[in-house]
């Protein structure tokens, strides 16, 4: 099967979704499809909604034919028109691949309702979806309303850096005396949360906690300016680590010296950050308004806080500072959980049956 891959700018990019793209690729290949990325130039978002009411990506009117057509969700702006004429021929089908809900992120209502009115126009336009999480897919399907089209789950993995070596090095890490070692991994951006998190901690004793911040520190030149003028502010410079972007064996060993994932103000569609720290034994503090909750459960293997409750992080990170057997019990619990999670291996072989399935629908005589 011939398939096209839309993106923004290169499928290398470290970024969750990026990553979920690639791994998917990757499994398609393997089961003998061949997999076109067919990049699109990144824009602020106005832009390219303009250029795709106008006359959408060139590289989509030049005429290639692909048997299906994959597409990143977050590119829905400039594909909002073409998409309709593309399915008109019905020689292909046109599958969203969406990681998150644009229009359910915290941000001003007029944006949002523009944003939703974008969505909600190119959601309908696809043959099928596929989700990384039921949050996000909920979502969607509040969102389109009626006559919403197939629509499948398929849940990232968090086995792609491996696994703490044993259980032991858990209790043993836990005990370790000094600060909490908190991590943080994402590239710094206001959905992120790093803000709102470090304003949080700058009111705990600074002798009680150290946070590691593992993300890119270009993505958002503005962004990283306000969060290196509140470190200064605070006067949080010995207590924050911004390392920028790693990867692999790098992040491996950052996941391994922590003790708490620390992301409670982080807005995910999933969370694969917090799924790879599981794989390391770390509980995670995480959102209760996000996909994580579909894997983290409140005070057994990590924390939800609400958006509204602040104050529930520092009474949290209290308590693991206090109580390390509390911390060892519930970094076991995270790597029961994670152990029990579909692999990469086994989610992409699941979105690659629906994807086939929906083309062999399309082309029912190919």
């Amino acid at each position: 099967m011939r398939i096209g891959l839309v993106i923004y700018g290169r499928l290398d990019t470290l970024t969750g979704g990026y990553l979920y793209d690639r791994f998917l690729a990757e499994a398609l290949r393997g089961r003998g499809h061949q997999v076109e990325v067919v990049p699109l130039a990144w824009k602020p978002y106005a832009r390219c909604l303009l250029d795709g009411l106008a006359h959408g990506p060139a590289a989509l009117r030049d005429g290639r034919e692909w048997e299906l057509l994959l597409q990143d969700g977050l590119c829905h702006p400039s594909l909002v028109r073409i998409n309709r004429r593309l399915r008109s021929g019905r020689r292909t089908a046109i599958v969203g691949i969406v990681h998150q809900v644009l229009c359910r992120q915290p941000r001003r209502r007029l944006i949002n309702f523009v944003y939703g009115w974008v969505e909600r126009s190119y959601l309908r336009t696809a043959d099928g979806l596929l989700f990384t999480s039921r949050f996000t897919r909920d979502a969607a399907r509040a969102l389109i309303g009626r006559d919403a089209p197939p629509m499948q789950v398929a849940h990232p993995g968090g086995d792609r850096l491996g696994r703490i070596a044993c259980e032991r090095s858990i209790l043993e890490r836990s005990r370790r005396p000094g600060p909490l070692e908190l991590l943080f991994v994402g590239n710094l951006s206001p959905v992120k949360g790093l803000d709102p998190l470090l304003e949080n901690l700058s009111r705990l004793p600074h002798s009680m906690w150290r946070i590691t911040v593992a993300g890119s520190l270009t993505a958002d030149p503005g962004h990283v300016r306000r969060i290196r003028g509140l470190i200064s502010s605070r006067g949080l410079e010995s207590q924050v680590r911004l390392l920028g972007a790693v990867d692999g064996g790098s992040l491996r060993d950052v996941y391994a010296a922590a003790q708490v994932l620390a992301m409670p103000f982080a807005h995910e569609g999933f969370g694969i950050a917090a799924l790879e720290a599981m794989a390391f034994g770390l509980p995670v503090i995480g959102s209760a308004a996000g996909g994580v909750r579909e894997f983290v459960r409140h005070a057994e293997n990590g924390f939800l806080v609400a958006a509204r409750d602040p104050a529930a992080v520092r009474r949290h990170l209290e308590e693991l500072h206090r109580n390390r057997d509390r911390l060892a019990a519930m970094g076991r619990a995270a790597l029961t959980t994670f152990s029990a999670h579909p692999t990469w291996d086994q989610s992409m072989n699941r979105g690659c049956e629906f994807l086939e399935g929906l083309a062999a629908a399309t082309h029912p005589h190919a």
